[in-house]
């Protein structure tokens, strides 16, 4: 039986399976090398960023920071990667908002700065506002005829303040020695309104919107003659645990100013065309900030004013517009 095996046959063919098998793999070997090969090395990460749900009073201010924020992630993208803005469903207060930013809640939030804020979160030191969070405009009662003149700052130690709960503008009117009642931001409305208190100052870039609030604001009208100011950069926050983020949003963010766009945005927006309107024939009553760092006071002197937009300018070929594509809202 075993005479009939041709051993040698077996043995070439064998061999030739083998050597078929090999080829094959190394064909295929070499298919994988010239695919990765083919690819970028560096591809770009994805990033789904959260930010706060608008807060009550503040729908146009929310609207630009939103939008600003947009384009300053939109001119980075060739470094850092696409993104995609996520709004968180529920509200939260200046203060929370900025805890969330630490607990992994927030990627992106924007505040006016303190020393206290800037030592818990991680600051990006450009003011987003060009400093109008700090130029603030009254609330007063509608028969409170007090403010048909000018005040000085003697006068406005006699009268009350309102302001909410956790901010920083509370502390620092007491800093000047302006009294201040502190509540919840509806009920300062009825505060002013039923006369407990004087004044309820609000930023002019906020008060404009608010007073067409009727349910909020019957019985009340914006003081003439005066405007309260001092120094009080908005600032986007970011957690302290990301200094890529941060980075990110530095870069972006002196791109637009660098070319004027940053200016371009703010100036087109009908909140920032009021409050010039309304800053215009004013005495200013100037406040001292003690709650400011010294970087802070220094980023106020390096980025404001904006530098102006050049003629026809743009940021890699981007119009100013709201955000579309990679924006993703409830």
């Amino acid at each position: 039986m075993w005479r009939s095996i041709d051993i040698p046959r077996i043995i070439a063919v064998l061999a030739i399976h083998v050597l078929t098998l090999c080829f094959c793999v190394q064909v295929q070997a070499s298919a994988q090398v010239s695919s990765e090969a083919a690819q970028p090395s560096n591809v770009l990460p994805h990033s789904v960023l959260r930010l706060p749900n608008v807060h009550p009073g503040r729908d146009p201010v929310y609207a630009y920071a939103k939008a600003l924020l947009y384009q300053t992630l939109k001119v980075t993208e060739a470094e850092f990667g696409t993104f995609e803005l996520v709004i968180t469903e529920q509200e939260a207060l200046q203060a929370r908002q900025l805890r969330n930013l630490e607990h992994s809640m927030l990627d992106v939030t924007w505040s006016v700065t303190t020393k206290e804020r800037e030592r818990h979160h991680q600051p990006i030191r450009i003011p987003i506002m060009e400093g109008l969070f700090g130029k603030r405009a009254l609330f007063i009662n509608s028969d409170d005829t007090r403010f048909d003149h000018p005040l000085s700052l003697a006068q406005l130690k006699t009268m009350r303040a309102v302001q909410g709960y956790d901010w920083p503008d509370t502390r620092i009117f007491r800093s000047n020695n302006i009294r201040v009642l502190e509540t919840t931001y509806d009920a300062s409305f009825k505060m002013v309104a039923e006369k407990f208190a004087d004044m309820y100052p609000r930023s002019v870039m906020e008060i404009n919107h608010e007073i067409k609030n009727d349910n909020k604001t019957a019985n009340l009208k914006i003081a003439p003659n005066i405007v309260i100011a001092y120094p009080s950069p908005m600032f986007y926050f970011v957690s302290s645990d990301r200094p890529d983020l941060a980075e990110r949003i530095q870069r972006g963010l002196e791109k637009l100013l660098a070319n004027g766009e940053l200016k371009r945005l703010l100036e087109a927006q009908e909140i920032y065309q009021q409050s010039m309107t309304l800053l215009e024939g004013r005495e200013i009553i100037n406040l001292e900030n003690p709650l400011l760092s010294e970087q802070s006071k220094q980023a106020l002197d390096t980025y404001l004013p904006y530098p102006s937009p050049s003629p026809n300018s743009q940021v890699d070929g981007m119009q100013n517009k709201q955000p579309q594509s990679s924006d993703t809202t409830p």
